[in-house]
C-alpha cells in the first residue's frame, strides 16, 4: 500500500493569495522611481531658476552701474548723475550675452532703479519621456532690480 504524500499550505485561503507579496512589491518599486523622477525634476527647475536669478541679478548690477559718463567727468560723483538707458539697456544684454538659453524679456528704468526680466527654459531629465516626443519644456522666469543711489 503506498500513501500519497499530499502538501498542502496550513491555511486554505493562502492558497489564493499566492504571488500577492511580488505584486506589492512590484507596485512599491515603481511608487518609488516616480517619486525619486518628480524629486529630480523639481530639482533640476528649481537649479536653473536660482541660476537664472544670480544672473538676473548680475545684469541689474551691471545696469546700475552704467552712470551717463559724461555728467560724472563734468560734475563729478554729485546729485546730478543720473543712469544712462542707452547705456544700462547694453549693459544688461552685455551681462546676460554670456549666459546660454536666456532671454531678456524686459530692462526697464524707473527713477533710479534698474529692473530686468529674464527667461530661460529647461527641459526636466524624466518627465520629458512621459510626453510624445520627450520635447517637453518648463519655461522659467526671474527679474531682478537695484537702485542706483547718487552721491548727494
Amino acid at each position: 500500500m503506498s500513501k500519497h504524500c499530499e502538501t498542502r499550505s496550513a491555511t486554505p485561503a493562502a492558497d489564493g493569495e499566492r504571488g500577492s507579496i511580488m505584486v506589492l512589491t512590484l507596485g512599491f518599486i515603481v511608487i518609488c522611481v516616480l517619486a525619486v523622477a518628480v524629486v529630480v525634476d523639481a530639482s533640476a527647475v528649481f537649479l536653473e531658476r536660482r541660476s537664472l536669478q544670480a544672473a538676473a541679478d548680475s545684469a541689474a548690477l551691471a545696469g546700475a552701474q552704467a552712470i551717463d559718463l559724461d555728467a560724472y567727468y563734468e560734475r563729478g560723483a554729485s546729485a546730478g548723475v543720473r543712469l544712462d538707458p542707452a547705456a544700462v539697456r547694453a549693459a544688461v544684454r552685455r551681462q546676460m550675452g554670456g549666459v546660454s538659453g536666456v532671454g531678456v524679456d524686459s530692462v526697464r528704468i524707473e527713477g533710479g532703479e534698474v529692473i530686468v526680466r529674464a527667461h530661460t527654459r529647461v527641459r526636466p531629465p524624466f518627465s520629458g519621456w512621459l510626453t510624445p516626443g520627450g520635447a517637453r519644456t518648463i519655461t522659467v522666469e526671474a527679474g531682478a532690480s537695484l537702485s542706483y543711489r547718487p552721491a548727494i
